[in-house]
């Protein structure tokens, strides 16, 4: 929210929310070339990693989201003659977790976190800013907040927004369920007599719920909840901590008598599948499938991490690797849903593919470690090389 627009080296005139109204951006020149790009076919930039994961066999959110209908209402020159009736809405990046694989973008505790580092240690900070992208998503304002619905003029733009006009809503952190607004926002829709007409998607990390959310959910048209849950136990929380993982069962619990309560309902575990969890996503598939309560739940396979580069698996030593192929090969024999097993199986065979040299690796290794450690020694938490000794092992052997 600075006060100028900022123009990226592509043509795009960046949205900005204190002076932008919010379908400015809809029919811009920028948006109208990216849909006869996409089209055509033709490769942009800014959809690198959803190519990539295509490339792969994997699965990405542009060949799954409503493409057919979005390339039949695109008009030759670009533009589209409807407004959008659907809307990604980031509540800002007030959070309560330091995700492994997240950023001060969605998370300001990453940031607080490397600033309090950085005053022990100045070194380890200008590192981690000089290294941003490899080991950490984003490093530019540690210490900034995204907070718009604190602004009664944007957020009054935004509800309105939402109410008249959006039908299917996807709500993102930060963490949607720690933000009063949030729920705020569901009580303008519902007085307004909307709420009973929308689609809506939280995307939440399982820490938190609230008495009123079971009211609004059962009002709106359907609602899916995807779950961020990306290990077991101590796995998760060290891959997202702090995070209670009695807290993740005590609202999985709760969203199970949401669904039994509310026909409407779907849920979806959405594991970011990565190097800190790969050798244990087999168990954590049957975790999810053993949480299944009705047809209506099941895994969402759009998060594959492959930045910051730390976190890609691809990154392992060769043999290491080769042995969680091996497993995920075998384990995927003892899945009994067969989408889970083919998805388990595509992720067997990307780990057998060289992404970098044997130089890459070991100086990627070598960054994994030196971050990790020190952040596990900041935190005084069981550390990685506790929690995955198989891990410890390769890679102490791996950067000899």
């Amino acid at each position: 929210m600075s006060e100028d627009n900022i123009v990226k080296s592509d043509g795009y005139l960046q949205y900005n929310m204190s002076k932008d109204e919010v379908l400015d951006s809809w029919n811009s020149d920028y948006m109208k070339r990216i849909r006869l790009k996409m089209i055509a076919g033709e490769p942009i930039v800014n959809c690198i990693k959803c190519v990539e994961s295509e490339a792969k066999g994997l699965t990405s959110m542009r060949t799954t989201a409503n493409k057919e209908k979005y390339i039949s209402s695109t008009n030759v020159d670009g533009s589209i003659d409807d407004k959008p009736d659907s809307l990604e809405l980031h509540f800002g990046n007030t959070c309560n977790l330091q995700c492994k694989m997240c950023s001060q973008q969605f998370s300001h505790m990453i940031g607080k976190e490397l600033l309090k580092m950085g005053e022990q240690d100045p070194s380890f900070l200008q590192w981690v800013k000089k290294e941003s992208g490899v080991i950490n998503n984003w490093t530019g304002e540690l210490d900034i907040a995204y907070d718009w619905y604190k602004n009664d003029k944007i957020k009054k733009s935004i509800f309105d927004h939402v109410s008249r006009n959006v039908e299917s809503l996807v709500v993102i952190g930060g963490e949607p369920t720690i933000i009063s607004e949030f729920y705020e926002l569901l009580g303008y829709c519902h007085s307004n007599n909307t709420l009973k007409d929308k689609s809506l998607t939280i995307t939440t990390n399982m820490t938190n719920t609230n008495k009123n959310l079971s009211t609004w959910l059962g009002s709106v048209k359907d609602f899916m909840i995807h779950a961020s849950i990306d290990g077991l136990d101590e796995r998760n929380r060290y891959i997202r901590y702090p995070c209670n993982w009695k807290s993740v069962l005590k609202s999985l619990q709760f969203y199970k008598d949401v669904m039994q309560k509310h026909k409407q309902a779907h849920f979806n575990f959405a594991p970011a599948i990565q190097l800190l969890n790969i050798d244990q996503l087999p168990e954590l598939c049957k975790f999810f499938i053993d949480n299944f309560t009705t047809k209506k739940c099941d895994i969402a396979w759009v998060s594959q991490v492959r930045y910051p580069i730390i976190c890609d698996y691809a990154i392992l030593p060769t043999e290491h690797r080769h042995g969680i192929a091996d497993k995920l090969k075998e384990s995927s024999k003892l899945i009994r849903d067969e989408k889970t097993a083919a998805q388990i199986l595509s992720h067997s065979n990307d780990l057998l593919t060289e992404s970098f040299s044997d130089a890459e690796k070991k100086t990627y290794q070598k960054m994994f470690m030196r971050y990790n450690d020190k952040q596990d020694q900041f935190r005084k938490t069981k550390p990685w090389r506790a929690l995955m000794p198989d891990l410890d092992q390769a890679l102490t052997n791996s950067t000899k």
